[in-house]
C-alpha cells in the first residue's frame, strides 16, 4: 500500500483501491477501562465514519443501536464506494461487548480511596518486580503509571512546604498576613500544577485502570471472569450462526486488549476450529496495555491465554501502537514481553498508525498536548489521507490480513527501552 506524504492535502492523493474478499463481516468491539457504554461509542463511530468516508471517498451508513444480548449492543454498518466504481457493498454487524458496568463498579470517586489504591497498587508492582519488568520494555507507560504517585507525594509535601514558607515570610517581615498569603500562593501553585497534569494526562483515569488491573492479576475479579466467559460464548455463538460471513474481526482498544485476548482464547477453547473453518478470524489491538497484566507473576492464566492466541495459526493479528502515545506499550510485542515463545515473527504484526501523517503540523501539535485525546485517536478520523483508517478497517472490503499484508512488522523499535 502506498504511503502518502505528510504534506499532501486531503483529497489530492488517494491510496490505490483494491478489491477485497469481504462482503459480510462480524465485528466484536471491546473498549478499554471506560465507564462510557455503547451509546457513547455508537455516537463516536457515526461521527468519525462520516469524516473518514468524506476523506477516503467512500460512504458508511451507520444503523441505529439496539440491544443484542444481556451484555452487548449492536448496530449495522454498510460500506460502499462514493466513486460508484462498481465495488460491492460490505455489510457489517458491529457488536459492542459490554463491561462498562464492571468498570463503573470500580470507578471510585472518593479521593481517599483513590490515594489508598494508588499506594497499594504501586507497592504491588514494586514488590513483585512487575514495574521493573515494564520499565525494561518501555519507559513512557511506566512514567504514566508513576505520575499519579509523584503527584500525590508532591501534593502531600506541599502542605509542610507552604507552612515553612509562611513561617519564613512571617519571621522576616513580622507580618503574619504576608506569611499567610505566601503559604496560600505555594498551595495554589501546587494545585494549579496538579490540575494541569490532570487535564493533560487524565491521571485519575490512569490510576483507576492501574488499580483494577492489579486487582485482576492478583486477588481476581469474579464478575469480570464470568463476563469473559460470556464474551467467549457470544463470539462462538455468533460465528457459528453466520457461516456466510467472510470475516470475524475482534477489535480492542487500550486495556480492552487484555479483555479481548482472554475472551478470544476462551472462545478457541470452546471451539478449537473457530478460525480454521468459516469466516476469517482477525484480531485488531489498538494502543495495547497487555504488559500491565502479563508482568505480574500471579497473572499466569492471562499468560496462558496470550500463549494460546500467539500459537493460533488461523488468526490474523495486527497490533497498532503510536510511539507518541504514552499510554501504551509502543511497538512492543505483547507475546515476547510476557516471556512467551514467538511462533511467527509477524504474529502479531506490530505497526504504527503514524498519526502525524493524518494532520497538519499545527493540529497534530495540539492533539499531542492532550495525552488522553491522543490515546483515542486510534478510533478517530484524521484530516488527511493515510494508510491507517480505522473506519475502513472495520467496514471495508479487505480482511485485516489482506489490508496490511504488504506492511512488515516493526521488529527493531528500541527508542523507549532505557537499557537498549
Amino acid at each position: 500500500m502506498s504511503r502518502p506524504s505528510a504534506e499532501t492535502p486531503a483529497g489530492l492523493s488517494q491510496p490505490p483501491r483494491r478489491l477485497g474478499s469481504v462482503r459480510r463481516r462480524q465485528v466484536f468491539y471491546i473498549s478499554g477501562f471506560d465507564p462510557k457504554g455503547p451509546a457513547h461509542y455508537h455516537r463516536l463511530f457515526a461521527e468519525q465514519a462520516a469524516l473518514a468516508g468524506a476523506l477516503g471517498h467512500y460512504r458508511v451508513d451507520v444503523g441505529s443501536r439496539h440491544r443484542a444480548s444481556e451484555h452487548s449492543a449492536v448496530w449495522t454498518l454498510k460500506h460502499g464506494s462514493a466513486l460508484a466504481d462498481g465495488d460491492a457493498d460490505v455489510d457489517t454487524a458491529f457488536e459492542f461487548l459490554r463491561w462498562d458496568d464492571i468498570v463503573r463498579t470500580h470507578w471510585t470517586r472518593n479521593p481517599g480511596v483513590l490515594a489508598r489504591d494508588l499506594i497499594r497498587t504501586t507497592l504491588l508492582y514494586l514488590r513483585t518486580g512487575a514495574l521493573w519488568t515494564m520499565l525494561k520494555l518501555a519507559w513512557p507507560p511506566v512514567l504514566a503509571l508513576v505520575a499519579p504517585v509523584l503527584l500525590l507525594i508532591g501534593l502531600l509535601l506541599t502542605v509542610p512546604a507552604a507552612w515553612l514558607v509562611a513561617s519564613g515570610v512571617t519571621n522576616r517581615t513580622s507580618a503574619w498576613p504576608a506569611g499567610a498569603l505566601a503559604g496560600i500562593a505555594v498551595l495554589g501553585a501546587a494545585f494549579g500544577l496538579a490540575m494541569w497534569v490532570e487535564r493533560r494526562m487524565n491521571v485519575q483515569w490512569l490510576l483507576r485502570s492501574y488499580a483494577f488491573t492489579g486487582l485482576q492479576g492478583t486477588r481476581g475479579c469474579p464478575e469480570l471472569e464470568q463476563r469473559l466467559d460470556r464474551f467467549a460464548s457470544r463470539i462462538v455463538e455468533r460465528t457459528q450462526a453466520t457461516p456466510a460471513c467472510d470475516e470475524v474481526l475482534i477489535v480492542a482498544h487500550s486495556s480492552g486488549s487484555i479483555i479481548a485476548t482472554a475472551a478470544l482464547a476462551r472462545a478457541l477453547m470452546l471451539d478449537p476450529q473457530l478460525g480454521a473453518r468459516g469466516p476469517r478470524l482477525s484480531l485488531l489491538t489498538l494502543g495495547q496495555w497487555s504488559p500491565l497484566l502479563s508482568s505480574l507473576p500471579t497473572a499466569q492464566r492471562f499468560r496462558d491465554e496470550l500463549a494460546s492466541i500467539a500459537a493460533e495459526p488461523a488468526l490474523d493479528w495486527v497490533d497498532f501502537t503510536a510511539p507518541p502515545d504514552g499510554c501504551c506499550f509502543a511497538l512492543t510485542d505483547p507475546v515476547a514481553a510476557a516471556g512467551l515463545p514467538v511462533h511467527r515473527p509477524d504474529h502479531p504484526r506490530l505497526l504504527s498508525p503514524r498519526f502525524a501523517e493524518m494532520f497538519s503540523a499545527a493540529r497534530y501539535a495540539e492533539i499531542r498536548r492532550d495525552r488522553f485525546r491522543l490515546h483515542f485517536q486510534y478510533l478517530m478520523a484524521g484530516e488527511r489521507v493515510a494508510d491507517y483508517d480505522y473506519t475502513a478497517i472495520v467496514t471495508g472490503p479487505l480482511t485485516l490480513g489482506e489490508r496490511f499484508a504488504g506492511q512488515p512488522s516493526v521488529s527493531d523499535f528500541r527508542q523507549f527501552r532505557p537499557f537498549g
